[in-house]
């Protein structure tokens, strides 16, 4: 991703290009392609989300960060029922990914009364989780 380019359609190729963006060393590259994922959080959430899970389990603070704010809040934003369980049980197997989530701020369907009350729930469990390890 360079510059301002802004992709739009959610391809195999668009999304091999924001992958190896998102594993540059460059962090306004990498943060260029965060935002270009997440323009497709609502439109195709399947498709990115491999991507979210695999960037968001990385040991690297900074790429963790971009996917949590530009991209996976905005997934449970607009999918909520369909991707927390997915979200919940990456954040239960993988610490990295943990701190992504822990990273997202709640929007749109994740303020949901119901949805606050799992994401809540979840965030207790993970608390523990840690004291534990």
């Amino acid at each position: 991703m360079h510059g301002r380019e802004k992709p739009t359609t959610c391809s195999p190729r668009t999304l091999a290009k924001i992958d190896r963006a998102l594993a540059s060393g460059n962090e306004r590259e990498r943060w260029q392609a965060a935002i270009a994922l997440g323009a497709f959080a609502q439109s195709s959430p399947e498709l990115i989300w491999p991507l979210i899970l695999k960037h968001g389990s990385r040991r690297h603070t900074d790429a963790r960060t971009a996917i949590a704010t530009c991209v996976l809040e905005h997934l449970l934003e607009y999918n909520f029922a369909e991707f927390f369980p997915q979200v919940a049980e990456a954040a239960r197997s993988n610490r990295w990914f943990r701190e992504t989530f822990r990273g997202c701020w709640r929007f749109g369907q994740s303020k949901l009364p119901n949805n606050f009350r799992q994401w809540k729930r979840l965030e207790r469990e993970l608390d523990k989780l840690d004291r534990t390890a």
